[in-house]
């Protein structure tokens, strides 16, 4: 065996370091703590199978009814959030990981209301 051969070995990511990045995704899409999110993995035939449960920041309803622009600089209507999160949450793990998402089921637990920040 050359020494080329030889270097070459196998890296293995453990299903708790994948679901540590599915949550950190999920956290950063959803714009909540990645410790108030879960993930399930199950391995479909060498691809994952992700149920994934979170909270999604929200704008208040009071500040909706002062600016209706409100909602599209949070991102959109919760519907429109969670079709474009499960499509960039199954890219991003797959970029990160190497490993291929054959599906997502996404559950939003709760709403976190956090008040805009205005720019001065």
């Amino acid at each position: 065996m050359s020494t080329a051969e030889s270097s070459h070995g196998r890296t293995v990511i453990t299903e708790r370091a994948i679901e540590r990045v599915v949550r950190a995704v999920t956290a950063e899409q959803f714009g909540v703590q990645a410790k108030a999110v879960s993930a399930d993995l199950t391995d479909a035939g060498g691809r994952l199978d992700l149920a994934v449960r979170t909270p999604i920041r929200v704008v208040p309803i009071s500040r909706v009814h002062e600016d209706a622009d409100a909602i599209r600089r949070s991102g959109g209507s919760i519907v429109d959030r969670a079709q474009h999160g499960e499509a960039t949450i199954a890219d991003r793990v797959s970029e990160i990981t190497g490993s291929t998402v054959s599906r997502l089921s996404l559950r939003f637990t709760s709403a976190d209301i956090a008040k805009e920040r205005r720019v001065r």
